[in-house]
């Protein structure tokens, strides 16, 4: 933090020696040879430089995770698309990082094809989900379309039977205890047979 907001090197040194977990380490670990302004100013270039983007790149992620939480929130977007969300913000991160071995071009090649790699299988993971939404809603629209197909079958046999019905009961006799002539002249011209 003192770093980051501009204080001396000779103040932070001063600073730093008089903490008793810092002399613990020195004694254990630098024959008691304190922190001096060259030690800072090499931090400073180096390790604070790599500190400071580990910072920024956990920063992002968390900001990226709380979006994504927010997305899940608002549009109830499923657990694997919050987290193909955070990949992708690490992987930004990632992009933006200084690398190691900056004079290894072998290495940068590398750790691209890496990056690249795993882009690409993000990429395809969001174009199958992708794809699996589109198929669903064609299948909803199928099954909506079978539906109304089945409920105009069951209507249009509802109405056949409903008018079968209607046919038989016009059919059938008044009910007046009296024979329908067609049978009457039936069993008479059987009775003239006999």
């Amino acid at each position: 933090m003192r770093l980051q907001n501009g204080h001396e090197s000779k103040q932070i040194a001063d600073w730093l020696n008089s903490l008793p977990k810092v002399k613990a380490i020195i004694a254990a670990e630098f024959d008691g040879q304190p922190i001096n302004e060259n030690n800072l100013s090499n931090w400073k270039l180096g390790g604070f430089l790599d500190w400071q983007e580990q910072q920024d790149s956990l920063e992002a992620v968390c900001r990226f995770g709380e979006d994504a939480l927010e997305l899940s929130q608002t549009a109830a977007a499923p657990l694997a698309d919050q987290l193909a969300l955070c990949l992708t913000a690490r992987l930004a991160v990632a992009l933006r990082q200084r690398p190691d071995d900056a004079r290894d071009p072998a290495a940068q090649l590398q750790r691209l094809r890496q990056l690249c790699a795993d882009l690409a299988r993000l990429r395809r993971g969001d174009h199958n989900a992708q794809w699996l939404r589109l198929e669903q809603k064609r299948t909803e629209g199928w099954l909506r379309l079978q539906r109304k197909k089945l409920d105009l079958s069951l209507r249009k046999y509802n109405d056949i039977v409903a008018e079968r019905k209607k046919a038989k009961k016009a059919a059938k006799p008044a009910g007046d205890g009296s024979v329908p002539k067609e049978v009457f002249d039936r069993f008479a011209e059987e009775l003239k047979l006999i």
